[in-house]
């Protein structure tokens, strides 16, 4: 129940509000999704760009429009009109203008925030294969794809999230990738399957060697990734059919994981066809994690348009004093002052 509540207040809220801890991670590949050791859950592989949910939209939306000086004078002008000793004029005429300017504002960040809602919704519906150790490839949607996975990625076929390349259609177990959409950098890099899991027959092979992956924790560099794969010797003697010809041999062997191994998640493949072990999803990637918190955008003509209205005010109590001073600070002044 605890887990369930969890996800519905994370799916709710803005990806950027929620905070989270983050756990390191030993995957065994069977095929089946993989859960923290220490209790929890890994997020879903949701892409959510919104600024706003259902719920945050109109607080959030109003205070971006009022924490402008500009139009929080004119909100205090407005709501001053409701105390009759210091109404001047009908009501309409201030609280009209304003109302009308802050839903404008408000239905064009609603709009910008639905654009992003149906790109994430794209992003969110593209439909992967997910290998199975039955040998059986079963169409998913990139946001059903969880921690532990083995997916299937092609060329120029978007990464859903953080993998491990376990095996490629190159014999040699290279690919390129085009990370120019987490780095800017056009050019293509080069990538490596893991040895063990490429040297085997076939595709299904991986779940009867049945290894073990350790990734730490996500972190938000994308240049440097640590983590071990462990495997038994005697099963991948029966896999490939050779011995490693040492009587005192360990049963087990730890083979060292580096970023050569990775494909970090929004790059594209750009050769071959990819087999990729899933380590990290939706806000445990290194493309959300390096995703500055949206902030509202304001052009300098707002600034500008700002700042005359600080100026204006200061101009506009300078002569009330001196109206005031000049009528004398007797009886009712500050109402006079004030209006």
């Amino acid at each position: 129940l605890r887990v369930g509540l969890s996800r519905i207040i994370f799916l709710l809220l803005p990806q950027w509000l929620v905070s989270r801890a983050f756990y390191a991670r030993k995957i065994t590949v069977d095929g089946e999704q993989a859960y923290p050791e220490g209790g929890g859950y890994f997020p879903r592989n949701v892409v959510r760009n919104q600024k706003y949910s259902v719920y945050s939209f109109l607080p959030m939306a109003l205070f971006h429009e009022f924490k402008f000086f500009f139009n929080l004078y004119f909100l205090v002008v407005a709501l001053s009109q409701l105390i009759p000793v210091l109404q001047i004029g009908f009501m309409v005429t201030y609280i009209g203008p304003l109302v009308f300017v802050v839903s404008v504002s408000l239905l064009k960040e609603a709009y910008d925030d639905y654009k992003r809602y149906l790109r994430d919704r794209e992003a969110n519906s593209q439909m992967y294969r997910r290998l199975t150790p039955e040998g059986d490839m079963v169409s998913i949607p990139a946001c059903d794809i969880a921690v532990g996975h083995l997916i299937v990625i092609k060329t120029n076929q978007r990464v859903p999230a953080d993998v491990l390349l376990v095996r490629t259609t190159d014999e040699e177990g290279a690919s390129f990738i085009r990370t120019d959409q987490l780095d800017g950098e056009t050019d293509w890099k080069l990538r490596r399957s893991v040895g063990v899991t490429q040297g085997l027959p076939s595709d299904t092979d991986i779940f009867r060697l049945r290894p073990t992956v350790f990734a730490e924790k996500p972190k938000r560099d994308i240049y440097d990734f640590v983590g071990t794969i462990e495997y038994s010797t005697s099963t991948l003697d029966d896999l490939v059919g050779r011995e490693y010809g040492q009587p005192d041999a360990p049963d087990v062997l730890t083979d060292p994981l580096s970023l050569d191994n990775i494909l970090w998640g929004e790059t594209v493949v750009a050769s071959g066809t990819c087999i990729g072990l899933v380590l990290y999803s939706g806000c445990d990637t290194r493309a959300v994690l390096n995703t500055n918190v949206p902030r509202g955008k304001t052009g300098q003509l707002d600034h500008e348009m700002n700042n005359m209205a600080k100026l204006l005010f200061a101009l506009l109590v300078l002569l009330s004093v001196v109206m005031t001073a000049l009528k004398g600070f007797e009886g009712q002044w500050p109402i006079y002052f004030f209006r």
